[in-house]
């Protein structure tokens, strides 16, 4: 029975080939909404995910909001078993022709949250600077010089990192000693272990909680995380439909199969070996085309392959794929032997 399940599959190429083309489009299209959420989220809040740091202090209020939290520099130095954090979203100047690049400036007074420089070298002097290597899309070099307006210092580029974003735009790291020489105050006390009390005041807030925080994130993956529930909603719908108009359409087949011996528990499992067969080959391609579409988009295109993400929904696809055949299956259950052979008078 199950062989027979193959060779109709394969004499009704076109058939299966039409269904299969619509599984590997639906699965295609949530793998790539699903790379896209992951590349927004990485292009957000890649930084603050690098760092190694389990708790964040900030103000009393902040909602655990960063740009709402702020500490002097008297207070950071209070800091127990905890070390400063600052973050600055500055418009910077780069060099002579003062183009304009929206950047973020961080500062870590712990050196070992600082991010591996991928090419140049770490800052030894207190007016240099490493950052992300998307600025060199604006055509910042090794010792190109960047002007902050708003506090009137010059920095320079000694060292290039990746994937070191923050809401959508480079980081610019720098020393503390050239942070608080422009006046900047720390938006965070940061631990690596544990949340030890602090005599000034504020409140702990986790990793999570901050990342949710940074502006735009939530939105953005709310949005896209809806979208990708009620597209797998409406799979079911669609592939639910299909595979009932396919069942339907060999109730007769069904019944004289019936009359010479057939049980209705062997075209259940002949039919269900179909779809998960159909599903997996599908579901597989529409994987490896998500895979490798990266290499098609344009440069600078958030999009991140995560296969842990796209394994989960693939399972969820092939159970949408099997539930939907499963319900179809009733037909075959009520297919009667009589009415197939023409005897109903």
């Amino acid at each position: 029975m199950f062989s027979l399940s193959i060779k109709e599959m394969t004499f009704f190429k076109l058939r299966y080939l039409l269904i299969g083309f619509i599984l590997f489009f639906v699965a295609a299209l949530v793998f790539i909404i699903s790379g896209l959420a992951n590349g927004l989220a990485n292009d957000n809040a890649s930084s603050m995910k690098q760092m190694e740091v389990n708790s964040f202090y900030l103000a009393k209020d902040s909602e655990s909001r960063l740009d709402r939290s702020q500490f002097t520099i008297e207070q950071a130095d209070k800091a127990k078993d905890a070390t400063a954090f600052g973050v600055q979203m500055q418009t910077a100047e780069k060099g002579k022709d003062g183009k304009k690049i929206d950047s973020t400036f961080m500062t870590f007074e712990n050196q070992k949250l600082v991010p591996e420089v991928v090419e140049g070298k770490a800052p030894s002097k207190t007016n240099e600077v490493i950052v992300d290597k998307t600025m060199q899309e604006d055509g910042v070099k090794l010792g190109s010089t960047l002007y902050l307006p708003t506090v009137d210092k010059n920095v320079k580029v000694v060292g290039f990192t990746e994937h070191f974003t923050y809401s959508h735009t480079p980081v610019v790291v720098m020393k503390t000693a050239m942070w608080e020489k422009m006046g900047f105050g720390y938006n965070a006390l940061v631990s690596t272990d544990g949340t030890p009390k602090q005599t000034i005041k504020g409140d702990w807030s986790t990793k999570d909680d901050v990342v949710a925080q940074i502006p735009g994130y939530s939105a953005e993956q709310s949005s896209l995380n809806m979208m990708l529930s009620f597209l797998i909603v409406i799979a079911v719908f669609v592939l639910g439909a299909f595979f009932y108009i396919m069942t339907i359409q060999k109730v007769q087949q069904f019944g004289i199969l019936k009359a010479i011996g057939a049980k209705s528990r062997s075209l259940i499992s002949s039919t269900m070996l179909q779809v998960f067969v159909l599903s997996v080959t599908s579901i597989a391609l529409a994987a490896l085309f998500a895979y490798l579409l990266p290499a098609l988009m344009p440069a600078g295109m958030p999009f991140v392959f995560d296969p842990a993400v796209v394994l989960t929904y693939s399972a969820a696809l092939l159970a949408v794929s099997l539930f939907g055949a499963l319900v179809s299956t009733i037909s075959i259950v009520k297919a009667d032997p009589i009415q197939a052979m023409g005897r109903v008078e």
